[in-house]
């Protein structure tokens, strides 16, 4: 789980966004939300690669713009990343972290939800 975590920080670490679309090289490696094409509203997730992308190189302002979860699940990937090493070093979970990350992981969820909400309400 670490190796998929810290390959998602890398990765994103090399994207880079031009036209709303996210780029690795001069390869496409997501394209434009398919819900928003069609629908023209936001889905739930819509700017969350885009906001991963933006935080890996250092835009946080454009991160927050993209999608305000975005950064929230950033940080929670960093701390799994961090709760899972500490399991490899010391055989076991830090339990306070886990709980963080639990509780942390329902407030995105929730502020993905509002997110969502009022892009496509207002």
């Amino acid at each position: 789980m670490i190796a998929a975590l810290a390959l998602i920080i890398l990765i994103s670490a090399f994207a880079y966004i031009e036209d709303d679309e996210v780029h690795l090289t001069d390869n496409i490696l997501i394209g434009k939300c398919a819900i928003k094409e069609m629908t023209g509203h936001d889905c739930p997730s819509c700017g969350l690669t885009r906001s991963f992308v933006s935080i890996s190189n250092g835009k946080i302002i454009d991160a927050v713009n993209y999608n305000v979860a975005g950064l929230l699940l950033y940080i929670l990937v960093f701390s799994q990343i961090i709760n899972s090493s500490i399991f490899l070093i010391k055989k076991r979970y830090n339990g306070y972290v886990s709980r963080f990350n639990m509780v942390f992981s329902l407030v995105i969820c929730f502020i993905i939800i509002v997110n969502f909400l009022f892009s496509n309400l207002l």
